[in-house]
């Protein structure tokens, strides 16, 4: 027997030919589609307005962002397109409800400068009419459109332009009289979308036909649904981890990339009828080579899926090796040949894979440990043990920390929870003493002393013992503030932004998760560590401000000479011909 869902689960990936439903374009077409789809509260924030006011919606952003998607569950709740009706290239329809027309354009990108420039005229003009609009387009393609519209101020309206879609606040702004609701997509928190497209994904009702099939028992399709539904909790709380990481890194998922990884993770592109052909022996390995723990990192069994690499998540998560880290209960697994900490259906084929691969070997104990074999079946029960162990919170932080920063567990309580005077004040002295090591370049008289100084420091010297120095802060002019980030259009994307602040620097510094790494490692004795370069001129933007901020204003001069004990300041004071050292 065969379930058409299947089918459709392999079109949803790039990882192979048949990727047909891969474009949200293709599929609102398919009936599979209004099965899996998330309600977006975007979507429904973006409705609100259009039943207030006759508004220009422009929803811009990344391929793959979801606009086309967004733009049908608009209308559809309205009743202006059916569930599984493609959307026109551009088309202007009338609501009975609203009273008035909605002009929407597809996809501006796809089309002529010229046409770009009509639709475009015509969206930002039909609230003239009492009417709305709302235009999808690419980033790119928008801002030329508007500078070609715009020419006598092109470079304004592009500045402006990009200022409210770095701001993305959902409000109306003006632009060359025209008042337009931009939203930029590509800033959309998407790991938030995570555990509801997988929820979608494994609906009940969805794999009931696999029920009747006779080849349900060696199914390693089915298996994973079983599998990944039983512990559904865990893995989403795995999967949005790791798509939060991605996220806060500047390696954003788009939708289309999310939905992809999972589907793909589900089935890895098997099909109904090579079950019953190819998977009647050695069903266990099979189940094995095939289970979601494999293909969520991009493995077919111990081996690397070169097809699956097509996909962005799994290229990132083989690059990040999280199955090659050291792990809390690798020694139950491979000392003790204990599985019981992972769940039911995962232990029934963890546990005879491995005694099945420990009587093949005649390795001695340090080619077990050595050779690339049984190193490849440790990292795949790893990958068992991070997807389907049985995880209580505590525990889960802890794997966090072990699989991605030692701060990532603190990170997410911290943007989730309001965090009390305790934590705030271990986290203000942690970033403290990284700031002293930054500044002076060596943790030597920190526990002393009450300021961190600012000494004039040579480009690709090294450490220098003598520095001539410009400034001081003292330490409790450092806070550490947690501010609450409100989304207009999606309340599930509110969330606490740490930040860095200095009494006497006006602007406050995001505490994001690159600089709460690094400023951790630092503190925690890290001398060199590479970092990318948006957090490197993040960095030199902040050391800049404080140094302009924090210079001594008159004009005794002050040397910084590093001794054993810690630094000492030394005065000196040129009079004349003469110099005096205090």
């Amino acid at each position: 027997m065969s379930n058409s869902y299947i089918t459709y689960l392999n079109s949803l990936n790039n990882a192979n030919s048949s990727n047909e439903n891969a474009l949200a374009e293709a599929q609102v077409t398919n009936p599979f589609y209004e099965r899996i789809r998330v309600e977006r509260n975007l979507g429904i924030y973006l409705a609100d307005k259009l039943i207030k006011k006759p508004v220009s919606i422009i929803l811009t952003g990344h391929a793959g962002d979801g606009k086309t998607s967004l733009v049908h569950q608009i209308l559809r709740q309205f009743n202006l397109i059916k569930p599984n009706e493609d959307l026109k290239i551009y088309d202007e329809v009338y609501s009975k409800e609203l009273e008035k027309s909605i002009f929407y354009v597809k996809d501006m990108s796809e089309l002529s400068e010229e046409d770009q420039n009509k639709l475009l005229k015509k969206s930002l003009e039909i609230k003239k009419e009492g009417n709305s609009a709302i235009l999808v387009s690419n980033t790119g393609p928008l801002l030329h459109s508007f500078k070609r519209i715009f020419t006598e101020n092109s470079d304004e309206v592009e500045m402006g332009l990009l200022k409210i879609m770095d701001e993305n606040n959902g409000i109306e702004s003006e632009v060359e009289g025209n008042e337009i609701l931009l939203i930029n997509m590509a800033r959309i928190d998407n790991v938030i979308l995570a555990p509801k497209i997988l929820s979608n994904l494994l609906s009940k009702d969805l794999w009931e036909p696999c029920t009747e099939c006779e080849n349900i028992q060696i199914c390693p399709i089915y298996n994973n649904y079983k599998t990944l539904s039983s512990n559904v909790v865990n893995v989403n709380n795995v999967i949005s981890a790791f798509y939060r990481w991605m996220f806060e890194n500047d390696r954003r998922l788009t939708v289309r990339q999310i939905l992809s990884h999972l589907s793909y993770s589900l089935t890895g592109n098997i099909f109904c009828n090579e079950v019953g052909e190819k998977f009647s022996s050695n069903h266990i390995e099979k189940m094995f080579r095939y289970n979601s723990s494999n293909l969520f990192f991009g493995y077919l069994g111990t081996n690397i899926d070169s097809d699956a690499t097509q996909i962005k998540a799994i290229r990132e998560l083989q690059n990040l090796k999280l199955d090659s880290k050291e792990l809390d209960y690798d020694y139950s697994f491979f000392v003790k040949q204990d599985f019981s900490f992972l769940t039911e259906s995962a232990r029934k084929i963890a546990k005879p894979i491995w005694e099945k691969y420990n009587r093949h070997y005649t390795y001695s104990s340090l080619n077990l440990l050595t050779d690339k074999e049984p190193f490849e079946l440790r990292k795949a029960l790893r990958r068992m043990e991070i997807l389907f162990g049985k995880y209580d919170e505590k525990n889960m932080f802890i794997l966090y920390n072990k699989l991605f920063s030692p701060v990532f567990a603190d990170f997410l309580k911290f943007r989730s929870n309001k965090i009390g005077a305790r934590e705030s004040r271990e986290l203000r002295s942690k970033i403290t003493k990284a700031l002293y090591f930054i500044f002076v370049g060596s943790f030597n008289g920190y526990a002393e002393s009450d300021v961190i100084y600012l000494p004039l420091v040579r480009s690709g010297s090294g450490f220098q013992s003598v520095q001539l120095l410009l400034g001081r802060i003292e330490k409790r002019e450092i806070r550490v503030l947690q501010e609450l980030k409100q989304s207009y259009f999606d309340k599930e994307e509110s969330r606490y932004n740490m930040l860095l602040k200095f009494s006497k620097v006006t602007e406050t510094f995001p505490i994001s998760l690159m600089l709460f790494d690094y400023l951790d490692r630092i503190s925690k004795g890290a001398v060199s560590t590479k970092i990318n370069p948006a957090l490197s001129h993040g960095i030199d933007t902040m050391k800049s401000k404080i140094y302009e901020e924090y210079k001594f204003e008159d004009a005794t001069t002050e040397v910084l000479v590093h001794t054993n004990v810690g630094p000492k300041v030394i005065s000196i004071e040129v009079d004349d011909d003469e110099m005096f050292v205090g």
